[in-house]
């Protein structure tokens, strides 16, 4: 198998915004529209100056078309760009920050790692106020807007896409094969759907639960069935993580556990590579648990190719119903980009920054469906090259359950969301719950708010 380290996303819309016809000229590399001539690049003053630029996304086909397209438009300017998965990658740029070193552009999650580094990372709003002048901010989803700030409300990066939680992957020629013609929307539907793909011998779901972030989504899109939006309360202190509303939802996760709807050994595999790619990827299983960002994979030259699953059809559905609300996705900015304060380039870095988010770089990042369009009028405009029906309706499907999001994906505090991951994998692994949700209590009392 050729083990492709991309994550891609769904496309169209997060708001209705986002249906506005796209404007201006795909090729424009800054806000206001501007650009050279077709078909020519600016004039070179023979010096080039280098960038670089940290990040999980765009991943790495999508970098090498972003970054020629970037050269050509700025040939003054090269671009050295280091990808990692997200485990990975913030491991490299905490060492490299707290050095005071690091990119110049770098990747960040909005929430609590946007908050970790928000005193190291250059304040977006004065330079994008002198580049692109009043009101730019309308050309954004304005959702996004609100995300890329920091607690005390200073912007401190601009968003790239959008994404949400929590999807369910699935393989259709699978399904076909053991007679299963529909996707199931509650939790016993789902059990009985798993109970035939058990019998066939192939595992039901796919689980990274080694990944405290993916625990996390589950535990936010979980606890809005049992009550909405109270963990947004609890974030902010308003509300204990004892409540007897996150009970029910660390009850919930268990029984994910005690009913072997994920495969034996969740606990000990990552999301990407290993559930995806020993389990999902080579066949393994039928289905596998990730975000939105997964459902434009079998774009041609995208991750399905050349994996053992290449020329199945897939489809996506959200995770079931298992609390007494309905289930609604959750949704935030994927990935921000940020420049470093310490940048000794940071003109060139908000040269990419803006072609990143203003320019063409956001056709070419919805064109690979690597999460819905930041910059409002952005249309994807590769739809029709997906093999099989049930991966176009995928889309149409992640769209709507995007544009009817419940609330947010990402809390905003790095030692709440360690606290809920850990506790999430110690009740999976047969911890109290209460006893769990005690101790993120504690640690939510203790969160500088």
């Amino acid at each position: 198998m050729r083990t492709k380290k991309w994550q891609w996303a769904l496309t169209g819309v997060v708001a209705a915004s986002l249906v506005v016809s796209a404007c201006g000229n795909s090729n424009n590399s800054n806000a206001g529209g501007e650009s050279s001539p077709s078909g020519t690049a600016p004039a070179s003053s023979g010096k080039q100056e280098t960038v670089t630029f940290w990040s999980w996304v765009p991943t790495d086909i999508q970098s090498k078309k972003v970054i020629e397209a970037f050269e050509a438009a700025n040939p003054d300017i090269k671009v050295e760009y280091w990808r990692g998965e997200q485990t990975d990658f913030q491991k490299k740029l905490q060492v490299a920050i707290g050095a005071g070193e690091g990119p110049d552009l770098m990747g960040m999650q909005v929430g609590g790692m946007l908050n970790q580094y928000a005193s190291m990372l250059e304040p977006i709003q004065p330079l994008a106020d002198e580049k692109w002048g009043a009101g730019w901010e309308e050309k954004f989803v304005p959702s996004s807007i609100d995300q890329v700030k920091s607690k005390d409300g200073s912007m401190v990066a601009l968003p790239l896409n959008l994404t949400g939680q929590e999807f369910v992957l699935y393989n259709k020629a699978i399904f076909d094969k053991v007679g299963i013609t529909e996707v199931p929307k509650t939790y016993e539907e789902w059990k009985q759907v798993n109970a035939k793909i058990s019998e066939a011998g192939i595992v039901p779901v796919a689980m990274g639960a080694k990944d405290t972030w993916h625990d996390v989504d589950m535990f936010v899109a979980l606890s809005n069935q049992f009550a909405p939006g109270k963990v947004y309360e609890a974030e902010q202190g308003q509300v204990a993580f004892t409540d007897q509303a996150f009970v029910d939802t660390m009850n919930a996760w268990k029984q994910l556990f005690t009913d072997k709807v994920f495969q034996d050994g969740a606990l000990g595999l990552s999301t990407y590579p290993d559930a995806r790619d020993q389990y999902f990827y080579s066949g393994k299983a039928a289905m596998f648990m990730t975000g939105s960002w997964h459902v434009g994979f079998g774009l041609p030259g995208g991750e399905k190719e050349g994996t053992a699953i290449e020329n199945d059809p897939a489809g996506m559905f959200l995770l079931p119903q298992i609390g007494p609300n309905p289930s609604k996705a959750v949704a935030s900015v994927d990935t921000a980009l940020a420049i470093n304060k310490n940048s000794k380039h940071k003109e060139a870095a908000w040269k990419l920054l803006e072609f990143l988010t203003m320019g063409e770089g956001q056709q070419i990042m919805a064109d690979f469906i690597q999460g819905s369009p930041s910059k409002i009028g952005v249309e994807v405009q590769t739809l029709d090259q997906f093999k099989f029906d049930s991966e176009k309706e995928a889309v149409g499907i992640v769209n709507q359950e995007i544009a009817g999001a419940v609330g947010k994906r990402l809390l905003d505090y790095p030692e709440l969301n360690n606290a809920i991951g850990i506790a999430m994998q110690d009740v999976a692994a047969g911890k109290d719950v209460e006893a769990a949700l005690k101790e993120v209590q504690k640690v939510s009392e203790g969160v500088a708010r």
